[in-house]
C-alpha cells in the first residue's frame, strides 16, 4: 500500500469516528432566542482561604506585637524599688522578675559600699547578699552599729509586704553570727508628697524618711531637722526608747555598745553639780538627741535644786548643763503654751516638787487620750499642789471634745480625767 492510499484510510475514519456536525450546531446556534448567559467558574474556596489567612496573619501580628510589649514591661519596667540604709543609703530597682534594673547609691558611704560591682541582671537576692556582705566588710555594720533599715515601695500592698517579710528573714541570718547580733528594721513605703519632699530636702531615702516620720508623731519634742543626720541605729534606740505600736518591724535590739552607759553617765552629771548619789531624792537617766546627736539626759533632784544635764553618749562630754532652784522650776513650768505666766503661789510647807517633766506630763495625757500632739490645740500645762499632792494639770482640745487631766508629777500616774463636748 502506497502512502497516498495509507493516509486516505487514516482520513476516512477519522471522519466516521468524528461527524462533522459544526454546520448543524451553527444554525441551531441562530435559531436560538434570549440571552446567552457566558458561564465562568468562581474559584470560592480559593478566596476564603485567601481572606482567612490574612486574618490569621493579622492576628499574629497583633498578638506577637502585645506579647513583645508585656515581655518587654516584664523585663524592662520598675516593679518594686528596695532601700537599704544604714548610714550609706542604697536602692535597689528591680523588675516583675526579680531582676536587677539599677542599683544606685544615694551618699558617699553608699558610694563605697556598692564600689564597682555590676549587678546587671542579677537576682534580688544576689545583689542584697553582696551589699550587706559589702556593710559588713566595710564596717558600717558592727557590734557598735548593727541596725539596718530594709524600706519596699510597691504600688501593690501584698506584694510589696510579702518581699518586706523575705528580705527581713533573708538578711537576718546574714546578720546573726557567732560574734554578732544585728538589728533588722523593715517596712513598706506610703508615698505621700510630703514624704517625697522630706526625702529630696534631706538627700535620704523615703525609707529613712518615714522612719523619721513614724518617730515623730510618737514624740513632737524631735524635729525632722535634728533626726535626719541620725545613723539607723541611732534611730532604732529612739523608736525603742518611745516604746508605742508602729507601722516599723523590728526583729534584734539596737546596740547601744558605743555609748558611755548610764551609770558613767550619771557620774559625769553629778561631778558637774558636785552632789554626791547619796544626797539624791530623785533622778532618771535616758538616751535622747540634742541637735543630732544622741546624748544621756540625767535629771536629778538634790536638796532644794533640781538639775538637768546632757552629756554627749559617745565622749562623756557635757553639752547642756542647767540648775534651778525648786521654787523656781514650779515658776517655770507654770507658764502656759501661749508664753503667759500663770499666778502660783507656795510656801515651804506645801512647795510643789516634779520628778517628770511638764512636757513628758502632757505626753501621758495625750498618749491616755489617744490623740497625736499634732492634732491637739489650746493645750495649756503647769505644777500645782493639792491634797499633799504635786500634780500636773493639763488641758486641751481635740476633735470636737475638751480633756482635762491631773497627772502625778512624782510617778506620772494619772490622778484624774474629764472628758466632755466642745461647746
Amino acid at each position: 500500500m502506497t502512502n497516498d492510499e495509507l493516509n486516505e484510510k487514516i482520513r476516512q475514519a477519522c471522519t466516521h469516528a468524528a461527524p462533522d456536525v459544526l454546520d448543524a450546531v451553527l444554525s441551531d446556534c441562530n435559531e436560538q432566542k434570549g440571552r446567552v448567559i457566558l458561564m465562568t467558574t468562581e474559584n470560592k474556596k480559593k478566596t476564603w482561604a485567601v481572606r482567612m489567612a490574612g486574618l490569621a496573619a493579622g492576628l499574629c501580628l497583633i498578638l506577637g506585637g502585645g506579647l513583645g510589649v508585656r515581655n518587654y514591661q516584664v523585663n524592662h519596667t520598675v516593679d518594686a524599688t528596695v532601700s537599704l540604709d544604714v548610714n550609706p543609703s542604697v536602692e535597689i530597682k528591680i523588675n516583675q522578675k526579680e531582676r536587677i534594673l539599677d542599683v544606685i547609691p544615694l551618699n558617699e558611704d553608699g558610694r563605697t559600699i556598692v564600689g564597682d560591682m555590676d549587678f546587671s541582671g542579677s537576682s534580688l537576692d544576689v545583689a542584697v547578699n553582696a551589699i550587706i556582705g559589702s556593710m559588713l566588710q566595710n564596717g558600717y555594720l558592727n557590734e557598735l552599729a548593727n541596725s539596718v533599715l530594709i524600706s519596699v515601695d510597691n504600688n501593690d500592698p501584698v506584694r510589696g509586704m510579702a518581699l518586706q517579710e523575705r528580705l527581713t528573714d533573708e538578711v537576718n541570718k546574714l546578720l546573726q553570727t557567732d560574734s554578732f547580733r544585728g538589728a533588722v528594721l523593715s517596712q513598706t513605703v506610703v508615698k505621700s508628697d510630703e514624704l517625697q519632699q522630706m526625702a529630696e530636702q534631706y538627700g535620704i531615702t523615703l525609707g529613712k524618711a518615714q522612719l523619721i516620720q513614724e518617730i515623730l508623731g510618737k514624740n513632737s519634742l524631735h524635729t525632722f531637722d535634728e533626726l535626719a543626720p541620725l545613723s539607723i541605729n541611732e534611730l532604732n534606740i529612739l523608736l525603742g526608747k518611745e516604746g508605742a505600736e508602729t507601722h516599723v518591724e523590728v526583729v534584734g535590739t539596737a546596740s547601744e555598745k558605743g555609748y558611755i552607759g548610764e551609770t558613767k553617765a550619771k557620774e559625769i552629771a553629778l561631778a558637774k553639780a558636785g552632789v554626791s548619789e547619796s544626797d539624791l531624792t530623785f533622778y532618771t537617766v535616758g538616751l535622747d538627741t540634742h541637735k543630732g546627736v544622741m546624748v544621756y539626759d540625767v535629771e536629778f533632784i538634790s536638796g532644794s535644786y533640781e538639775f538637768d544635764c546632757e552629756v554627749n553618749a559617745m565622749t562623756g562630754e557635757i553639752v547642756k548643763f542647767e540648775k534651778e532652784y525648786d521654787g523656781a522650776a514650779v515658776s517655770n513650768a507654770s507658764v502656759e503654751e501661749h508664753g503667759e505666766q500663770s499666778e502660783h503661789s507656795q510656801t515651804k510647807e506645801n512647795q510643789a516638787v516634779s520628778n517628770i517633766s511638764l512636757e513628758k506630763a502632757k505626753e501621758i495625757a495625750l498618749s491616755h487620750a489617744g490623740v497625736a500632739s499634732a492634732n491637739a490645740f489650746e493645750m495649756e500645762g503647769k505644777l500645782d499642789w493639792d491634797d499633799g499632792m504635786s500634780i500636773y494639770e493639763i488641758e486641751f482640745k481635740a476633735g470636737g471634745y475638751e480633756y482635762s487631766y491631773e497627772v502625778d508629777a512624782a510617778t506620772g500616774s494619772i490622778v484624774e480625767f474629764d472628758k466632755e463636748w466642745d461647746d
